[in-house]
């Protein structure tokens, strides 16, 4: 019918408009997820630290209570 030759084009375009539309906002979801992880791997790390930091500094208070 004549309807469905206009249509179906128009259809089509928004279709590949919401596909561009859901392409970038993965890349956006991407870079995102690759700055949180980013982070995280920085807060392990800091934390790592403060931990060896907290054994040495539980090390030394046991050995001076000990005598």
């Amino acid at each position: 019918s004549l309807q469905a030759a206009f249509t179906a084009p128009v259809i089509m375009m928004s279709q590949n408009r919401q596909s561009n539309m859901d392409r970038l906002e993965a890349k956006n979801d991407y870079a995102i997820n690759q700055k949180a992880e980013e982070e995280v791997r920085a807060i392990l790390e800091h934390l790592a630290a403060q931990d060896e930091a907290l054994t040495l500094i539980h090390d030394q208070i046991s050995k001076l209570t000990s005598k």
